[in-house]
C-alpha cells in the first residue's frame, strides 16, 4: 500500500508545480494587454468599424496620456505634505492648485470629445463610457 501512495503523492506534487510554475506571477500587469483588450471591449461594445477605430483610437490614447499627467500632478499635490506652522492660506493655495488641475483636466477631455465627434458618428460616442465600464467591471 506505501509503494502506491508514495509515487501518487511525488506524481501529484510535481503535476502541482508544474501547474504553478507556468501561471503569471500573482500582480504582474501587462499594459500593453490592457490596451489590448480595453481596444477590443470598446470595439465590440460599441461596433466601430476599422476605419472607426483606426480614427478614434489614437485620439482616445492621446487625450488619456495627458490625463494621466494631469492626475499625476494631482497625485503628487495631494501627497505633499505641508509643514506643521502652515496657514490656511498654504492650505487653499494647495487646494486651489488641485482644482486647478481638475479644471484643466475637464476642459481637455471637451477639446478631445469634440475631436472624437469628428472621427466618430456621435450616435457612437458613449466610447469614453464604455473605458470606464471596462476599467470597472472587466478582470485582465
Amino acid at each position: 500500500m506505501k509503494k502506491k501512495i508514495l509515487p501518487l503523492f511525488v506524481l501529484f506534487w510535481v503535476l502541482g508545480h508544474i501547474q504553478f510554475m507556468a501561471q503569471l506571477p500573482k500582480g504582474q500587469f501587462s499594459p500593453q494587454d490592457f490596451v489590448k483588450h480595453l481596444e477590443s471591449f470598446i470595439v465590440r461594445e460599441a461596433c466601430l468599424t476599422p476605419a472607426e477605430a483606426t480614427a478614434f483610437f489614437p485620439i482616445f490614447h492621446e487625450l488619456h496620456d495627458k490625463q494621466r499627467g494631469i492626475n499625476w500632478q494631482i497625485r503628487e499635490l495631494k501627497k505633499r505634505s505641508l509643514p506643521a506652522h502652515s496657514t490656511d492660506k498654504d492650505y487653499y493655495n494647495l487646494i486651489k492648485e488641485i482644482n486647478k488641475l481638475k479644471i484643466e483636466s475637464a476642459e481637455l477631455e471637451d477639446v478631445y470629445y469634440k475631436k472624437m465627434c469628428k472621427a466618430v458618428p456621435a450616435r457612437k460616442e458613449n466610447l469614453i463610457a464604455l473605458s470606464i465600464k471596462f476599467r470597472t467591471t472587466c478582470a485582465i
